[in-house]
C-alpha cells in the first residue's frame, strides 16, 4: 500500500539530514512500527507522506502512485485515504468546535455525502471508537485525555481511510489508557483492515501492536525486520543496543528507552561512514570509511512479502542465515 523509497528531507536550521534516504513498505492491513529516539526523523516522516512538508528527493508510493509528484486536485483526494493521529489530542482539536463540528469538518471538507449520511457517519464512527452520541456537543477540554485521542482518531476514521498514521499517539497518556487505545487500534485493524504507521519511542507499545518494526537511527533506517524476528533476534547493533538497554530496566522495554539510550551516544555527523559507527560495539575499519549498503537478509521460512533490510557493513559477505 505504502512503499517509500529513498527519501531525504533536510530544514534550513539543521547540519544534518532529517531523513537521508529511507525506504520502506507497508502492506495493506498490515501495522509497521517506526521506532527510534526523539530527533530520529521519525515524525518529519509521518509529516512528508502527508505532503506537509517538502522533501529533498525520493518517492512515496501510495498504492502505485507517487504522492509527491500529484496535483494539488489529485492530492487531496489521495488525502482523504490517509489520515494522521498526533501526539496531544488536546492540542489537535480545535477548543472552539463541539464533537459534531470536528467529525464533520471532514467530511464537508472532502465533500462525502448529504447531511443525512454525514449524521449517520459519525455516529457509526462513535460507535467504533467506543463513544456515545451525547458527546456530539460538548467540547474537548470537557472529556479525559483517553477520550480525547479517541474523539482524534474518530475524525482521522470518518473519511474511511486506507492508511492510518499515529505519531506518537499515546505516549501522552497513562498506562491504562494506553492499553484501551491500543486495543482499539487492533479492533480496528482487524475490523476496517486499515494499515497504520505506528511511530513510537515505546517499544513495549510496539510489541504490542506491530507486524513489523522499522529502526531510525538520526535520520536513516537501520533495519526493517518483523516483529517476531526484531523482537526475538535483531541483526543491527543499534537494534541489539536498544533492545539490551531496554531489557536491563524491566522484561519489556520502558518508555522513553531510546530517547535515554541516544542521549548517552557520542553525536556524529553523516559522512562517508556508518552513522552508528562511533558508538558501534561490532565496529571494524570499515565502518568508519565507508557507508554500509541497505541489504535483504534471507531468513528460512520467512515469507518474500516480509522482507528483512539491514544497513551494516557486518553483512556485506553474507547476506543469506539459515537460522
Amino acid at each position: 500500500m505504502l512503499d517509500v523509497r529513498r527519501l531525504s528531507l533536510s530544514f534550513h536550521e539543521q547540519t544534518q539530514m532529517a531523513v537521508d534516504r529511507v525506504s520502506f513498505n507497508i502492506r495493506a492491513g498490515s501495522t509497521l512500527g517506526l521506532v527510534g529516539a526523539s530527533g530520529a526523523g521519525k515524525s518529519s516522516i509521518a509529516r512528508a507522506i502527508m505532503r506537509l512538508v517538502e522533501v529533498d528527493s525520493g518517492e512515496i508510493l501510495f498504492n502505485g502512485e507517487d504522492i509527491l509528484r500529484m496535483n494539488s486536485q489529485r492530492l487531496m483526494t489521495t488525502r482523504q485515504r490517509m489520515q494522521l493521529v498526533f501526539q496531544d489530542p488536546l492540542a489537535s482539536l480545535s477548543p472552539r468546535r463541539t464533537v459534531e463540528q470536528t467529525l464533520l469538518e471532514p467530511l464537508k471538507h472532502f465533500a462525502i455525502g448529504d447531511r443525512h449520511h454525514q449524521q449517520d457517519k459519525i455516529r457509526g464512527i462513535l460507535h467504533t471508537v467506543g463513544l456515545d452520541y451525547d458527546v456530539l456537543q460538548r467540547y474537548p477540554h470537557q472529556f479525559s485525555s483517553g477520550q480525547q485521542q479517541r474523539i482524534a482518531i474518530a475524525r482521522a476514521l470518518v473519511t474511511s481511510p486506507d492508511l492510518l498514521i499515529a505519531d506518537e499517539a499515546v505516549s501522552s497518556l497513562d498506562v491504562s489508557i494506553q492499553a484501551q487505545i491500543l486495543q482499539l487500534i487492533q479492533t480496528l485493524q482487524r475490523e476496517l483492515g486499515i494499515a497504520f504507521l505506528f511511530i513510537s519511542h515505546d517499544l513495549a507499545v510496539v510489541r504490542q501492536i506491530a507486524d513489523d518494526i522499522a529502526v531510525m537511527f538520526r535520520g536513516q533506517l537501520l533495519e526493517q525486520s518483523p516483529a517476531d524476528l526484531f523482537f526475538s533476534k535483531p541483526s543491527h547493533p543499534y537494534s541489539k543496543t536498544l533492545l539490551a538497554f531496554a531489557r536491563n530496566e524491566s522484561p519489556l522495554p520502558l518508555p522513553g528507552a531510546a530517547w535515554q539510550l541516544d542521549r548517552g551516544l557520542q553525536k556524529v555527523g553523516h559522512g562517508s561512514n556508518c552513522v552508528f559507527a562511533s558508538n558501534c560495539p561490532d565496529k571494524m575499519p570499515v565502518c568508519e570509511q565507508q557507508e554500509p549498503p541497505r541489504q535483504k537478509i534471507e531468513q528460512r521460512n520467512q515469507p518474500a512479502w516480509r522482507p528483512h533490510w539491514v544497513k551494516c557493513h557486518l553483512y556485506d559477505k553474507a547476506s543469506t542465515h539459515d537460522n
